[in-house]
Order: C-alpha cells, then sequence, then structure tokens
C-alpha cells in the first residue's frame, strides 16, 4: 500500500505556517501528555515503595547502631575486667587512706589507657570499681554511688558470674546537676576464678538518645526503646497522631538484653515531595503546551519566510543572474549559511568560467605561435641541406657540424607535435643546440649531469633550450672568465627537479626581484631593459603550469657576481617501455 495515498484531501495545499500547529498538537503533544502522565503515575507508585524501603533500611540501621554502641561497651568493661594490673592493684587492701589514693592514681592512669581514642567514651559518666577493701570512682560520681553498695544490684551482677548485665536508666544527680544513666556491671574475678569485686560502667543515656537525633525522621517519628516486655526504656518523646492515615511501624528485637527498637513513621510527610512532583509535572505540561504553541510561530517565522527568500535567490542564480544581486537576509543560522554557501558557489562558479575562458585562450594562442614556428623551420631545413652539401664539397667539415646540429633541432622540432618527450632525448637536443651556439660564443663549456635511472622522465619539448639561452645571452655574454653551463637532474619523491646554473655576472636583487615578479604576471618596467629573458623564463614557467598545474614551475636564485641558478619542478612521469630507446635510435 502507498502511504502517500493516506493523506488527507488537500493536504499538499496547506501551507507551512498551518501544518505545523496541526502535527505539533495531535503527534507530539497528546503522546507527549500521555508519556507524562504514564510516567508520573509509575514513577510515584515506585517512589512510594523506595521511599518506605528507605525508611525501614534507614531505622534498621540505627538499631544496628544502638547494637553496636552497646557492644561497644561492654567490650570495654571486658577489657577492663580483664586486665591485669588492675586486678592486682584490686587486690590490695589499704592499709591507710593515703595508700588507697595511691592505688586510685594508679587505677585512674590505667583506665586512660582505656579511655583515650574512642569517640563513644565520651558518654561515659563514671566507672566504678568495688571492692570488699574499698571503692574506686573513675570520673564523676553520683552523690548515692550510683547505687552500685544496694544487695539487689551486686546479687544481680553476682548471678551473671561475670556476664555483663544492662540496668534501665535512673535518675542521678552530683550535687550540681541531674542526668539519667545506664550502669553497665560485671563481676570482677582473678585468674583462679574467685570474685574480686565488682565492675561498673555508668552511661549517660545520651548515646542512644543520641542516636534517635540523627536520623531525619526525628521531627516526626515516634522512636521509643523498650525492653523485652514491651516496657519504654528510652524514647525520643514524639507520639503518632491519632488521624495519621498512613504509618509505617517498625520493630527490632535483636539489640542487646532482648531490647527491642519500635518506630512509627507517618508516610504523609515522606510522600510530600512525590506529590508536589506530581503537581509540578501537570504545571509542566500546561506550561509545554503554551510554549509548543508560541515555539511554532516563532518557528514559522524562523523557516518558512527565509526558505521562501532562499528559493527565490536559488530561481534567479538559475537564470543567471550575477552573484553580487542574490540578497542576503536573516532567520534560522542553517538557512542564512544555506543562502550564504549558495551565493558564495555561484561566485566560485563565475570565477571558474573566468579562469577556464582565461585558461582555454592562453592555450589558443600557444597552438597558433605553434602553427607560426613551423612555417619557417620547413623553409629553413630545405635551405640547410643545400648549405651542408655545399661544405661538403667545399670539404668545410665545421660549417658541416653546425649544420648537422642545425639540422638535428630542425628535424627534433617538427617531429611528434608537441607532445612531451623523453629527458635523455632534451638533453641531446640541448647538446646541439650548445655546438651551434658555441660558434658565437666560443669560450664556454657545457656539462649535463643526468642519471641513467631519469633519461625516460617524460618532460615538455624545447623546455630546457631557452634556460640555456638565458644563461647565454644575460649570464655568460658580459663575464671576463671562462663560462660554464650545467645541466642536473634529480628526482625528489614524485617530483622531478631540472637545474640550469652558469657562473655568470649573476643577478642585482633589484634585477631578480623584477624577475620573480614577471613570472607571477605582476609585469613591472624593466630597468634595464632586458625583458626578452622575462618572457622566455616566464613562458617556460607558464608552459609547465598550464601542463601540470600551479604546484609546479619555475624557481631562480641569483646573486651579483655569483651566477644564477634555474630550477624547474616537474610531475615525475615516465615513458612506456623501451620508447626512448627508439626515439634516440631515430635521431640518430
Amino acid at each position: 500500500m502507498n502511504v502517500f495515498k493516506l493523506r488527507p484531501p488537500g493536504w499538499r495545499r496547506i501551507r507551512l505556517p498551518f501544518k505545523l500547529p496541526l502535527v505539533y498538537m495531535p503527534l507530539i503533544l497528546l503522546p507527549a501528555l500521555a508519556g507524562i502522565y504514564i510516567l508520573t503515575d509509575s514513577y510515584t507508585a515506585s517512589s512510594k515503595t523506595r521511599t518506605a524501603a528507605y525508611a525501614t533500611d534507614l531505622l534498621a540501621l540505627m538499631a544496628q547502631k544502638m547494637d553496636d554502641r552497646l557492644g561497644s561497651y561492654e567490650q570495654l568493661s571486658k577489657q577492663i575486667m580483664t586486665d591485669d594490673e588492675l586486678l592486682s592493684r584490686l587486690a590490695v587492701k589499704p592499709a591507710s587512706v593515703y595508700e588507697r589514693f595511691e592505688i586510685q592514681n594508679a587505677i585512674n592512669e590505667r583506665l586512660n589507657v582505656f579511655w583515650l581514642g574512642s569517640d563513644q567514651n565520651a558518654y561515659i559518666r563514671a566507672i566504678k570499681l568495688t571492692t570488699p577493701n574499698a571503692e574506686y570512682t573513675y570520673g564523676t560520681d553520683a552523690i548515692d554511688g550510683f547505687g552500685v553498695g544496694g544487695a539487689d544490684y551486686q546479687a544481680t551482677v553476682a548471678a551473671m558470674k561475670g556476664g555483663a548485665v544492662w540496668f534501665r536508666p535512673e535518675a542521678y544527680s552530683d550535687g550540681y546537676s541531674s542526668f539519667d544513666a545506664f550502669r553497665l556491671g560485671r563481676s570482677v574475678r582473678d585468674k583462679k576464678l574467685s570474685a574480686v569485686g565488682t565492675l561498673t560502667v555508668v552511661i549517660r543515656t545520651e548515646a542512644i538518645t543520641d542516636i534517635f537525633s540523627q536520623t531525619r525522621f526525628r521531627e516526626n517519628a515516634a522512636i521509643r526503646l523498650l525492653t523485652d516486655k514491651g516496657e519504654e526504656i528510652l524514647g525520643n518523646g514524639k507520639k503518632a497522631q491519632a488521624g495519621e492515615r498512613q504509618l509505617l511501624t517498625y520493630s527490632r528485637d535483636s539489640i542487646r538484653n532482648g531490647w527491642q527498637l519500635s518506630a512509627q513513621l507517618p508516610l504523609d510527610q515522606l510522600y510530600e515531595p512525590i506529590y508536589r512532583t506530581a503537581r509540578m509535572a501537570t504545571f509542566i505540561v500546561l506550561g509545554c503546551i503554551v510554549l509548543g504553541l508560541v515555539l511554532t510561530q516563532l518557528l514559522v517565522i524562523d523557516l518558512v519566510i527565509p526558505i521562501r527568500r532562499l528559493t527565490a535567490n536559488m530561481k534567479q542564480g538559475v537564470k543567471g543572474v550575477r552573484p553580487e544581486r542574490l540578497k542576503r537576509f536573516g532567520g534560522a543560522i542553517e538557512i542564512v549559511e544555506m543562502n550564504d554557501t549558495f551565493i558564495s558557489v555561484m561566485y566560485e562558479i563565475e570565477r571558474l568560467i573566468a579562469e577556464a575562458s582565461r585558461q582555454e585562450q592562453q592555450k589558443k594562442e600557444a597552438e597558433i605561435r605553434v602553427l607560426q614556428n613551423q612555417l619557417s623551420p620547413h623553409f629553413l631545413h630545405n635551405t640547410l641541406n643545400s648549405i651542408r652539401w655545399m661544405a661538403i664539397i667545399q670539404k668545410q667539415d665545421n660549417i658541416k657540424e653546425t649544420v648537422d646540429s642545425l639540422n638535428r633541432l630542425l628535424t627534433y622540432a617538427l617531429r611528434g607535435g608537441g607532445g612531451p618527450v623523453s629527458l635523455g632525448t632534451e638533453v641531446e637536443m640541448l647538446r646541439s643546440y650548445v655546438t651551434i651556439q658555441k660558434v658565437r660564443y666560443q669560450h664556454f663549456g657545457f656539462e649535463a649531469r643526468v642519471p641513467r635511472e631519469l633519461e625516460d622522465a617524460l618532460v615538455p619539448k624545447f623546455l630546457l633550450q631557452p634556460l640555456i639561452e638565458n644563461a647565454l645571452l644575460h649570464g655568460l655574454a658580459g663575464a671576463e672568465r671562462p663560462g660554464e653551463i650545467s645541466v642536473e637532474a634529480a628526482a625528489e619523491g614524485r617530483t622531478l627537479v631540472l637545474k640550469v646554473a652558469d657562473n655568470g655576472v649573476g643577478l642585482s636583487p633589484e634585477r631578480l626581484a623584477e624577475v620573480v615578479a614577471s613570472l607571477e604576471g605582476d609585469e613591472r618596467p624593466s630597468q634595464s631593459g632586458e625583458s626578452g629573458a622575462r618572457i622566455g623564463l616566464r613562458s617556460v614557467h607558464e608552459r609547465v603550469q598550464l601542463h601540470y598545474g600551479k604546484q609546479y614551475g619555475l624557481r631562480i636564485s641569483s646573486g651579483p657576481g655569483t651566477g644564477t641558478s634555474l630550477a624547474v619542478k616537474l610531475p615525475l612521469q615516465r615513458e612506456e617501455g623501451g620508447e626512448a630507446d627508439a626515439k634516440r635510435h631515430d635521431r640518430g
């Protein structure tokens, strides 16, 4: 089935400003509203479950912390009652008040060892060691001595035979302030298991109530510490409200002495953030509806009008309107960038058309020059053959050698059209050219250093001849010493570098700047009137760039009295099998 047939009649005729709200409302907004409702409802239910589980875990952690704290006090009492030095001090019967004072000091020093380094010891009010002979108190004593001398207390502790026994908190006073405290009692025995006395650790009730206050539920939860019979030992002073509809009740009985932790927590206050989230989601949905309608209108303004303007620009560009007449406008940045890119492309197309026209014109002019230059060589070739036979008849070998060299040059020029030739062939033609020039310039030497592996490299025909001519006319002609011209070839990766150097008069910095500028097309007035040199060099430079691209061409380096070096860079291209040898054989 073709899905496009399902579109309502006339849908294509509806403009984009009206389509956007029609699409936004049923296809985007309604599913978003349904999704938000489902997610909010699911989040509320799962959050309630997680909140209840979190509260339960937090209360369990509180119970575990209480149990650990009570256990730490039992461990402290065990360390004290098994310390050999304390047992030896308790076994001594003081003969005087002074001796009793010394024993008290020794006990205090020993208990300091157990006291230091434990934060929980801050809740210990006093430690009392009671023997039949004396009573020793570490810390602050109470007026009634914490009741450790009572018969019921001693009997209860003795019945545990060294085990720890906890007493419910009672109110005590030291004469200055009143406080509530637990008593932890143990029977102290020596190594023979004979009863030596009684150890009592007095612990303030804040050791437990401070744990109550550390929970985030302290303001709402009713937390109580109960006995194994359900009697309240301690509480945080809160009570569950009778009208609470949702209560989390927690109880744990794994605390020391069979004590239990009981907590009643109203969940309505815990759920209040969830309810607040649901209400906020509702307001967000309503806000999204309003915001969506506003944004739809903004999109119409920001997209539709710029798209229409971009379409108009494209139509004008296709019709051939010049790029500078195309309009720029504001709107969505993507559309503005598209318009700017389109205008830039039109400018680039205009530039490429102009560049292609210029290059085509240059090629046509070069072809015309080649045709013109081919007319005179045919006439000269026939004339030179006549002169050659006259030199043979007159036995003028020097004239014959010169004519033969010129004849080879003309044959080389007329053969094969204007295509590239091998570097070896081009160098051999240079030798013929040098032979002719030595008739006029007799005092100069010529040397060509071309590696054998580069002899089959392809170069444009007559590439190096203008450079040799330039060296003779402008380098060696004015020199007062024998001249030398060298041709070197080297491969640099995939680039062929041909260098023509002479030891002539060289160029001044000003003259060198003129020549370099002429290669780039900046034709400046010549101070020396030597425009011919620049034309020849520029011709070589332009031929290379027309054939191979702007990255190749001619480079010049020179200095007064140091000669001139011309370097031509070409792509390294080679002839296919044996073609170079065949050409050299034909030349011979």
